[in-house]
């Protein structure tokens, strides 16, 4: 035994790195575990765990992706809470969109910055001309050549950002008396969904264009929710799609829901009273719908209501009607963050980029 550097006794510095040395030439390089043995360890991760396996070498990173998809179906939404005061907020949470949070500063006048909170991935564009409320990228597999659509916090104006551009470009509503709704992404297409229950197809090529796609069977009538985050009325009627499937959804907590099936051929919404293996995740500003939630142990064909004024999240009917409620969301203890709300993370949709360098 001799004394240490540090004053400590023991085995001196230089000894015990020499026998570390040593005890590392006698194993098998970790890089050279069997893909077995590290397919049965990438699957019993959680998220996080599950990206830093995948970032250790290249065999772990092909391990990963092997079983990136029986992870990611493993896990369930993630609720997101505000974590800091008012008086420390520096930029406002706008959106989520494909796993990224799309933030601006409180006054409007910086640019985009979009963030994937699991890859770390950023992206950023240029500052809007005018307040918005939320907005999608267009293409989340090929992030840095992908265009921005939002948006404004009156509803009454489209706006989009192409890489190709040097300024945003804006479209005012297309009928009278009409205000824009929703926005999304669906099988490379963007639908724009006005109050009246009309969806619409915008175009994004050189000469980019607005048109009607599809008309719902007798909608109901729009109206408008405040969100507390913005202290904006907002429309109450919105889009949701899943692989193979797209819905228009007309929903207020604790009340029937009205949700549409719409059919890519004939172009029409027709009412459904059934999602089948889906679940439908609302929140303020997140919403999905979710295949096959059983396997995280959700239940499906109902509605998961997340909300800034409600406590526990309810599991709702189709019908409106209570069927669970879950734990303590917290929102107590964050209403003092007046510029944020509570909402829903896929962890579905947080690996559509992939920055990682495979060299």
């Amino acid at each position: 035994m001799t004394k240490r550097k540090d004053g400590l006794e023991g085995i001196d510095d230089g000894a015990l790195k020499k026998k570390i040395t040593s005890e590392k030439s006698d194993g098998r390089p970790w890089s050279e575990l069997p893909m077995d043995v590290l397919g049965d360890i990438s699957r019993k991760l959680n998220l996080v765990d599950h990206l830093a396996f995948g970032g250790v070498c290249w065999s772990w990173r092909m391990s990963a992706l092997a079983s990136e998809r029986d992870v990611i179906a493993s896990q369930p939404p993630l609720v997101v809470l505000p974590s800091i005061s008012v008086d420390k907020v520096l930029s406002l949470l706008l959106w989520l969109s494909s796993g990224y949070l799309v933030f601006q500063d409180g006054k409007g006048k910086d640019e985009l910055w979009l963030i994937n909170p699991i890859t770390r991935h950023e992206l950023k564009f240029p500052t809007p001309p005018t307040n918005i409320s939320h907005a999608t990228i267009t293409s989340p597999t090929t992030a840095s050549d992908s265009s921005i659509v939002a948006l404004s916090r009156d509803f009454v104006h489209l706006l989009f950002y192409r890489p190709s551009d040097d300024k945003w470009t804006i479209y005012k509503t297309p009928e009278p008396k009409c205000f824009y709704a929703d926005i999304i992404v669906f099988k490379g297409q963007v639908y724009v969904l006005t109050c009246n229950g009309k969806i619409w197809n915008l175009r994004l090529q050189s000469d980019a264009s607005l048109t009607l796609f599809a008309v719902c069977d007798n909608p109901v009538r729009c109206s408008t929710i405040l969100r507390r985050f913005s202290f904006q009325y907002c429309p109450n009627v919105f889009l949701v799609a899943s692989d193979d499937e797209l819905m228009m959804v007309n929903f207020r907590v604790f009340t029937r829901p009205k949700i549409f099936k719409v059919d890519l051929e004939t172009r029409k919404g027709v009412v459904t009273n059934s999602l089948g293996d889906k679940a439908l995740f609302i929140a303020d500003m997140s919403r999905a719908l979710i295949s096959n939630p059983t396997k995280w142990g959700g239940r499906s064909n109902c509605i998961y209501a997340l909300d800034y004024y409600l406590d526990p999240i309810y599991v709702l009917s189709l019908e409106g009607k209570i069927l669970q409620t879950l734990q303590d969301t917290g929102s107590s203890r964050c209403r003092k963050c007046t510029f944020y709300s509570l909402y829903w993370y896929f962890t579905n949709k947080c690996f559509h980029v992939d920055f990682l360098n495979e060299n």
